[in-house]
């Protein structure tokens, strides 16, 4: 979804601007300090790299580069900490930059793009510090290796556990958000989402979107009748019904109480019609089942186009449930699109 990309890339520019904030700070500090050890080649490294930061700063809110510049601060950045672990005055300590590598790859780059350069930037780390601090003691070395090897490991894979489970649920939240819970059909979250996309191919390509709106007629009397339970089951069966005989890039939508929508990309205004009327028709050949026996149900619903009729969702739903109404006060049973009427005979449950 646009949002939720929108909302991701928003919180990826906090995170890169809070650790080239760090890196500002800490290159000076750790600069003059690296020059007072006359350590002067790491020293200057670092402080360039502070700068370099600082001019990232003014760009990270605007940039629509944000993953280049990631990545171009994140080599560098990664291959500073590995260079001043192998020099022979560093502290050990250095390493604890090092094996905070797999955090600040997961937050900035996501699952797979932060686990090739974990994986790719620890190991450089750990060879380092084991060649840096290798001793005559075989055993120890042994231990060393050991122990910095599993604890960079077990940062890389936990990093690794919890962004892959974060991805899973932020899915199945978008899924959720986007779905009826009753019918299983999108709801009006998706179907903004889906139009969106499908206008710019309608556009781009020059070819008709359509949009059916359709609500049950005499909804009240079958939740009356047969309870809440009964209007549920009818709801189901419509959903399950319906898109028997709509196309797979089709987008079936359930608006809320006994409304529902249809997105129709490639169809114009009778195709589209044509195919509401094609469902009316479904439904009457297939009615729900409820109190175990068939319970006549009939729609009346508004056809609206791309172009014709509006240029977003907002626009083709105002006119699409201005038709539906047209419809309702016709008779109900039948579909209206632009002064053109598709109807059946009276049923005869008069409903």
């Amino acid at each position: 979804m646009p949002e939720v990309l929108e909302t991701s890339q928003q919180h990826r520019r906090l995170v890169l601007k809070a650790l080239l904030w760090l890196t500002v700070w800490g290159g000076l500090v750790f600069g003059a300090v690296n020059v007072g050890r006359e350590m002067w080649l790491l020293a200057g490294l670092e402080i360039i790299y502070a700068v370099f930061a600082l001019g990232l700063l003014r760009i990270v809110d605007t940039t629509p580069h944000l993953r280049m510049w990631t990545l171009i601060y994140l080599f560098p950045f990664f291959a500073l900490m590995t260079f001043a672990l192998v020099l022979p005055r560093t502290s050990f300590t250095v390493f604890a930059w090092i094996q905070t590598v797999p955090i600040i790859c997961y937050l900035l780059l996501g699952l797979r793009g932060g686990l090739w350069m974990s994986l790719g930037f620890l190991s450089l780390g750990v060879v380092a510090f084991n060649y840096r601090y290798m001793t005559d003691d075989s055993w120890l070395n042994i231990m060393v290796a050991a122990n910095v090897g599993l604890s960079s490991a077990a940062i890389l894979l936990f990093s690794h556990i919890y962004e892959r489970s974060r991805v899973a649920n932020e899915a199945r939240l978008l899924e959720l958000a986007s779905t009826d819970t009753l019918t299983g059909l999108a709801n009006r979250m998706k179907l903004a989402e889906v139009f969106q996309r499908e206008r710019s191919h309608a556009l781009r390509d020059n070819t008709p979107l359509s949009l059916i709106i359709l609500d049950l007629d005499h909804f009240k009397h079958v939740n009356d009748q047969f309870g809440h339970e009964g209007g549920d089951r009818a709801l189901r069966h419509i959903a399950q019904l319906l898109p028997q005989r709509l196309r797979d890039t089709d987008l079936f939508c359930r608006l809320g109480g006994e409304e529902f929508a249809i997105l129709l990309p490639g169809a114009d205004l009778a195709q589209a019609a044509e195919r509401a009327n094609n469902l009316r028709e479904l439904l009457a050949e297939h009615p729900p089942q409820i109190a175990e026996a068939s319970q006549v149900m009939t729609f009346s619903a508004g056809v609206a186009t791309l172009g014709e009729d509006g240029q977003s969702l907002d626009s083709l739903m105002v006119i699409a449930d201005r038709r539906m109404y047209e419809a309702k006060g016709g008779g109900r049973n039948q579909v209206v699109a632009a002064g053109q009427q598709y109807h059946l005979a009276p049923m005869s449950s008069g409903r």
